[in-house]
Parts: C-alpha cells; sequence; structure tokens
C-alpha cells in the first residue's frame, strides 16, 4: 500500500476529487494540481514573449522588498509567540528602566523542573514548566485531521522530564473490516483513547493506504501514539509510549473498547486458530519500561524489566489471557492479582477431568479448556500461582512440622493469602495458629479473590475459610515489634504471649530491596523470636531463589540479607538445615531453611521415609473428598530434602576464611585407599585377643579399609528402640535373634557423630576388629569427624557427606609393615 495523500486534510482531499474518480486504480497526490502541456517552441513566440514581459529590475526588487516586510509583519501578528506575563516587562519598560535582561530559560534537572531566569529590580520569581508551556501560544490551520490542544499540565503534579518512559504495544485481530479502513472513525477512536486516558493530544496525522488500510500517528505531550491497520485481515497493531509518570496498563481496556470492534460473520478472511471464534476480538499486549532511571528507581518500580511482574506478565507478548484481576495500593504495599495463560499452554489433568471430553481428546488442546493460571504479585514480586502454589506452601510448612514431635502452637508470620495457614491447620496436633499479618486489606483481597488459598472447607471438621477456623487466631500487627515486645534473647518471654513450637516466617525473599529488609533480617528480630521458641522448637524461614554454582560469598553479592540472616541463626540455634523445592512454579527453585533449638530434630529430620510416611498418616486430617490431604509432600519428599544441594555446600566453602571441613568434601585422589586384601590381616595374640595388623607399609592419609567401613549400618534410635520393645511383646524364643542383633549393635556400634540424637553406627565385616582407643596420641588412624572441630550448627559440607565424615578412617601418620591398626573414634 502506499499513501493516499499527503496531508490528509479535507480542503484537500475535495481539490482532487474529480481526479481520484478519473483514475480509480490510483488516485494522484492531493498537493499535486493538473499541469497544462508545454506549447511548441518557435522563433516567433520567443519573439513575441521578450517584447511582452521585459520586466524594470527596479519594480522588481521593490516588490520583492515589500513582500519580505508584509510576511514578516504578519509573521510577528500571528505566528508563535512565547509570552510571560506579568513576570518578563515589555521591552519598552525594560528600555525604559535602562536594563535588558537576559532571555529565560529552562534548565531541565532531575524531578520537577523549573524555570531559571535573570533577576528584575532584585526580585527573584520562579515559574514551572506548565506555566511556561500555557504561555505557548500555537498557529495552525485547523482540519479534521489536527486535534485541538487540551489541557496540558496537572501544575500540582508534573510530568516526568527524565529520560525515561513506558511503552505499550498491542496487537488486535477479528476487527470489523469497515472499521479498520475508515479513516474517520480510527481518528476519532485515536482521540477517545487520548482524552481518556487523560493524556495530552497536540495534534494527529491519518493517511488512508491503497488498496486498504490506515496508518495514524498522534503527537502526544507525554510523546506518541501510532497504529496501522490490515482491514481485510481484521488486524490493527497500536503503539503507545508516554515519558510523565501516569501508568499505560489502565489504558489497555480502553484500546480495547474503542478499537475491538468484532468482525461480522463473512466480513474479511479474518486470522484465527482452528476451532476458535473468530468472531471473538483476541487482543494481546505487552508493556516496559523504557529509557534511563536511576537504579533505586528501577529496582524498586513494580513494573521493572527484572520484576516478576514484568517477567510474567507486563513484557510477554504471547500470552492466550492477560487478565487484571485487583490492582491496588495498601497502606504496606501494593497488590497485584493477574489470570494469566501462555500462548502455548495445554490442558492439564484437572482440566480434562472437569471437561466434557473423554480423557486426551484432541479438543482439550484449544484454550477453551485449558485455565488461566491467577497470580498474586506483592509489589511486583511472585508470591503464587493457584496451579503450584500447593506445591511451594506444602514444602515451606510440612517439613518443619514434621521435625517437631509435637507442634500445638505455631507462629505465622506474613502470608496474608492464607494458604500458609490452611497447611498448618492440617496437623492434627495444632492447638493455635497465630497468624501475624500487617496489612489486614491483603486478607479481605485473598478471602474475595483467592478463596482457593484459604480453603479449609475440604478438611475433616474445618470451616470453609481457614481465617475463621477457631484454632486461628489472626493478630494485624507488625510481626517485628510483636516478638520484640514479647520476647528477648536476654529475658526470654517479656509479656503475656506464650512460647511457639514452631514459627514460619514467609515475609520477603532476601534479594528483595526493601527498606525493611534489614529489620527482618536483623538481629534484633532474628533474637526475639529465637527467644519465643520452646526448648525444643524450630523455625522455618523461606530465604528466596536458591543459589548457582556459579554465585559468589553471599555476603559480596545480591543475597547478602541472606548471609546475615544465616549467620546471626548460627549463633543462635543448635542445627540447621537447608533445602530446595524446584516444583513451586517459580522460574527458579526456591529455597527454605530450617533451625532447631535442639540437637533432637535431627531424628526428625533424616527418619527413613516409610517413618515419615506413617507420622503423615497418624498426624494429617483426613479429606471429606477422600483424596489425599497432602499433593506433594510425603516420606519420599522428605527424603529428598535431606540432601543440600551442592550449589549451597560451595558457597559456603567461598565464605572467609574457609570452614575447616571444606577441604575434606571429596575423597583427596592423591591419596590411597587401600582395602582389606591389600594391605591389612587379622592375627591373634597368646591371650586369645584379635587384632588387624598391616602387611604392607602405609602413607600417613591413606584411607584404610574404606570399602568395608562403608558397609556399616546406621541404626536410628526409633528403630533401636522399636526392637528392644519386640523383645518384651513377643513370646518366648521369638526374641532370641533380636536379642542376638542388639547385643551385636552394643558390642560393635556407637552413637553417630552427624545424626540424630541416639542414632547408632554399627562396623559390620573384619574392622569390627580393630583396636579402639580414646585418645589420638594412642593411635594411628582416626575417623574422619574425628579429625574436624564440632559439628557446627550449619554445614551444607557435613550434612552433604556426613556418613562419610561418620564411618571414614585415614591414617593419622605413617604406619610401619607389621604395626596393628588403632582407631581414635571420638
Amino acid at each position: 500500500a502506499r499513501p493516499n495523500n499527503l496531508l490528509s486534510s479535507k480542503s484537500n482531499l475535495e481539490m482532487t476529487d474529480a481526479a481520484a474518480k478519473s483514475t480509480p486504480a490510483m488516485a494522484s497526490s492531493p498537493t499535486m494540481s493538473p499541469i497544462p502541456a508545454t506549447p511548441p517552441f518557435t522563433p516567433k513566440s520567443s519573439s513575441i514573449l521578450s517584447k511582452k514581459h521585459t520586466v524594470d529590475v527596479r519594480v522588481f526588487l521593490a516588490i520583492v522588498c515589500a513582500t519580505m516586510a508584509i510576511s514578516f509583519s504578519l509573521g510577528s501578528m500571528y505566528g508563535p509567540v512565547r509570552t510571560f506575563g506579568i513576570y518578563i516587562p515589555s521591552l519598552l519598560a525594560r528600555r525604559g528602566h535602562g536594563e535588558l535582561d537576559s532571555v529565560p530559560s529552562i534548565n531541565r534537572r532531575e524531578g520537577w523542573t523549573k524555570l531559571q531566569q535573570s533577576p528584575l529590580n532584585h526580585q527573584s520569581d520562579e515559574r514551572t514548566d506548565a506555566d511556561v508551556v500555557e504561555g505557548i501560544s500555537h498557529r495552525r490551520k485547523p482540519t479534521e485531521h489536527i486535534a485541538d490542544l487540551g489541557s496540558l499540565i496537572d501544575k500540582t503534579n508534573g510530568p516526568d522530564y527524565r529520560p525515561a518512559g513506558q511503552h505499550l504495544l498491542v496487537d488486535i485481530r477479528n476487527i470489523a473490516s469497515s472499521f479498520l479502513d475508515s479513516e474517520e472513525a480510527l481518528s476519532q477512536a485515536m482521540v477517545d483513547v487520548v482524552r481518556e486516558s487523560e493524556l495530552t493530544l497536540l495534534s494527529y496525522h491519518c493517511h488512508k493506504l491503497i488498496p486498504a488500510g490506515v496508518s495514524c500517528v498522534g503527537v502526544l505531550l507525554e510523546s506518541h501514539i501510532s497504529f496501522h491497520t490490515w482491514p481485510e485481515e481484521g488486524v490493527i497493531t497500536l503503539d503507545l509510549f508516554t515519558c510523565g509518570g501516569k501508568p499505560l496498563i489502565p489504558t489497555i481496556p480502553i484500546i480495547e473498547r474503542l478499537f475491538g470492534i468484532p468482525r461480522e460473520p463473512g466480513e474479511g478472511r479474518g486470522i484465527s486458530k482452528p476451532e476458535e471464534d473468530s468472531l471473538k476480538v483476541v487482543t494481546k499486549w505487552a508493556h516496559q519500561l523504557r529509557g534511563f532511571r536511576i537504579s533505586n528507581e528501577r529496582v524498586n518500580h513494580y513494573l521493572d524489566d527484572e520484576s516478576d511482574l514484568a517477567i510474567w506478565v507486563a513484557t510477554p507478548l504471547d500470552h492466550q489471557v492477560k487478565s487484571q484481576v485487583v490492582s491496588i495500593e495498601t497502606k504496606y504495599q501494593r497488590v497485584d492479582i493477574w489470570d494469566i495463560l501462555p500462548e502455548y499452554a495445554t490442558s492439564s489433568y484437572y482440566d480434562m477431568i472437569a471437561g466434557p471430553f473423554p480423557l486426551g481428546d484432541p479438543r482439550y488442546r484449544n484454550s477453551g479448556y485449558i485455565s488461566a493460571d491467577r497470580v498474586l504479585f506483592l509489589d511486583g514480586t511472585i508470591q503464587s500461582l493457584n496451579s503450584t502454589e500447593p506445591v511451594y506452601h506444602e514444602a515451606l510448612v510440612h517439613p518443619a512440622m514434621f521435625a517437631h514431635k509435637d507442634p500445638k502452637r505455631v507462629a505465622i508470620v506474613g502470608g496474608g493469602e492464607g494458604a500458609t495457614l490452611r497447611e498448618v491447620l492440617k496437623h492434627k496436633t495444632v492447638d493455635e495458629a497465630v497468624m501475624l499479618e500487617i496489612d489486614e486489606m491483603l486478607v479481605q483481597i485473598s478471602r474475595e479473590h483467592l478463596p482457593g488459598l484459604c480453603d479449609c472447607s475440604n478438611q475433616e471438621g474445618g470451616t470453609d475459610v481457614c481465617f475463621d477456623d477457631p484454632r486461628t487466631q489472626m493478630k494485624y500487627t507488625n510481626a517485628i515489634e510483636y516478638f520484640t515486645d514479647n520476647f528477648s534473647i536476654e529475658e526470654g518471654k517479656k509479656g503475656e504471649e506464650e512460647k511457639y513450637d514452631v514459627i514460619i516466617v514467609d515475609a520477603l525473599d532476601p534479594e528483595d530491596n526493601v527498606s525493611f529488609a534489614d529489620d527482618l533480617y536483623g538481629g534484633k528480630f532474628i533474637d526475639a523470636m529465637v527467644s519465643s521458641l520452646t526448648e525444643d522448637g524450630i523455625i522455618i524461614i523461606q530465604v528466596g531463589t536458591a543459589p548457582s554454582l556459579f554465585d559468589p560469598p553471599e555476603d559480596k553479592g545480591m543475597y547478602s540479607s541472606r548471609d546475615v540472616l544465616f549467620k546471626h541463626l548460627e549463633l543462635r540455634m543448635n542445627t540447621m538445615f537447608v533445602y530446595e523445592e524446584s516444583r513451586c512454579g517459580f522460574l527458579e527453585p526456591h529455597s527454605f531453611v530450617v533451625g532447631c533449638k535442639s540437637n533432637s530434630c535431627r531424628n526428625q529430620w533424616y527418619a527413613k521415609s516409610d517413618v515419615v510416611d506413617y507420622e503423615v498418616y497418624r498426624r494429617i486430617v483426613a479429606s471429606k473428598n477422600e483424596e489425599p490431604t497432602l499433593v506433594h509432600f510425603d516420606g519420599s519428599t522428605q527424603h529428598g530434602y535431606k540432601f543440600t544441594p551442592k550449589a549451597w555446600e560451595d558457597i559456603y566453602c567461598r565464605r572467609d576464611p574457609v570452614p575447616a571441613e571444606c577441604m575434606y568434601r571429596s575423597l583427596d585422589l592423591e591419596k590411597e585407599i587401600i582395602g582389606w586384601e591389600a594391605g591389612f590381616e587379622a592375627r591373634t595374640d597368646e591371650d586369645g585377643r584379635t587384632g588387624i595388623f598391616t602387611t604392607r607399609d602405609i602413607e600417613e592419609g591413606s584411607y584404610v579399609m574404606a570399602e568395608e567401613l562403608a558397609a556399616s549400618l546406621f541404626l536410628s534410635s526409633d528403630t533401636h528402640k522399636n526392637l528392644v520393645d519386640s523383645t518384651t511383646s513377643m513370646p518366648g524364643s521369638n526374641t532370641i535373634v533380636i536379642e542376638n542383633f542388639l547385643d551385636y549393635t552394643d558390642k560393635y556400634g556407637r552413637e553417630s557423630l552427624t545424626e540424630g540424637l541416639g542414632s547408632r553406627v554399627v562396623q559390620v565385616g573384619p574392622t569390627i576388629l580393630a583396636k579402639k582407643v580414646e585418645t589420638k596420641e594412642e593411635a594411628n588412624t582416626v575417623r574422619i569427624a574425628t579429625m574436624l572441630p564440632t559439628l557446627p550448627p550449619y554445614s551444607p559440607v557435613f550434612e552433604r557427606n556426613r556418613r562419610m565424615f561418620d564411618v571414614l578412617v585415614v591414617a593419622s601418620r605413617d604406619i610401619m609393615k607389621g604395626e596393628e591398626v588403632i582407631i581414635f573414634e571420638g
């Protein structure tokens, strides 16, 4: 297509109407008038012209000068004039005072700018840019295609003049072709969009194209709006850019309403997917912050390119559904809830179960049978997706709850959407759940727009809404003030509040750059929470995105707040565990830290999966629909949480100074591993005592009988107790085997140095014959665990390698051939 005209003004269109009708295939330019044919050149005509058109040069110059004078006068009278009213007196007045001030200039600085002008009579008057703009008189010829200059700037809240703005792209299809080919209707829709969006249209210009289509651009005081149409396909693409701080996303429904005129059956060929309603208007849009902002502005802006709201909703252009449910500023934070459906999303199992077709029917690929995800954002940070939030909240709550033997009183910090509370109330042991949420409006929003997150109706004995459960105590208060007012590390309990068995903190990601992060992860708050725990109390904190193998030390990177938190917890807790969950629905795995005041929680944490499954059966309430109450968490899930991911170990070993145990993260490949047959034998002395002796020289640091020691049994305290109980409950000789086994574990077993309290390591094979001593000086071999400092509260190295440290033995000095192997076990 090419332009039908160059100016598109009504007057020009009338001038060329006859020419356009005479050439229907292509309209000529309205700025071009018919040019008569040039007559043939003859000598006679030349002589005649030269006689009749001779011009006096003096007359010619006089006419030119007069024309210039008249033009200058008219330009001065009717051209653009900058007036400053009382602020700048007339030139005559200034001449009368003998003064000639410099011309005022606009000095644009960061933020709202002011007009800088020289003082007059020692008086200084400051004017804003709004005053300057209102003082500009515009001269232009009004036409149907030039907008009137509307109200310009709010003098109180002026526009942002920094080099930054917002960019909105909108694509709409299945629009009426007659509308998309009407220059008048489209230009009016553009004007209406600008007015309803409270923007300022200075002028606009439209072109009718051949054979069809329209292109328009509007000049805004804030920047511009433009679009192009394809009538036959029923498509329009629109571009809106503004330099002010006014949000553009609220403009999208206005654009959809004014431009989304649905096509009629048979009108144009349209563009639609198979089995899609070809008459349904489809809108896709994307929003981005543009230009250059100071770093703090970008980080704190809820639509910054790095914010979750921008990544998940605003920036992608290919979503089938992007529907805003809630966007509101509460007293404490911004709350955004969106329904989103990516372009290539597929039906879930639950979509198919709820649908009208058999499971797996290809018609479920149609977006009409795919549920959109409802997503919650707080200050631009994603909190949950309704499709995956059960995984996240089960991972947050249940590992800590099952690490405690009998949690009765539980505190929840944050979690205003109610899902954390929902999971806590699934435990039969819980008598009281105290929810500390500062934002009461968030709770009300959750009740109305996120009912699934706070739904306890499917729990036996539960209420419809978890907030209404009689065990729930809602406290709309600042959690930091609550704990510091009622508990302290020096005094313990200060107020009337009772202590808690479990505290669950779901308040903030450590990487979030907010003003209260230092308070939330600072020592005073952590001390108060630790003081509020019972003797075997447990605290669980979600600690944001999991680290990668390539991250710098956390105190040197973006997770410095997490580093402060961890190091303070290490001072107050006896045991800490870190684990990750990758199925929360977020773009990266999420991480959690558990802190225990007592080492006894290691027994529950490292319990076998069948033990955890039994506890789930015993402690979790049944569901009314007979479906499993827990969607994701079970014994096998907990088994996976036992193994700290490698990245945490790497980050830990990048601390300065490097922790001692980091030297033993893996076997030293330069040291020899000497098995039983390669270097040892059993001998019995005259007293009948059998020991292990070397058959070769062994160098210091070599691994001694590693394969045989790696076959050791680990016996939990619960297993040992059950075996003892069996000997008293079973009749007669049926207990002989169990009693013999218990005798064996007592004789050749020892308490684990890294597992839970009461856990035992039982040696099997020839290593049971080795002599054990209680001092390092007497020994020539030692267990790795005894070479290291006492097990620290937090050490991913210990947790990942605990069994290797517990069983492997190395030569503590050079051992000569024929020497007896003597082990220091610690």
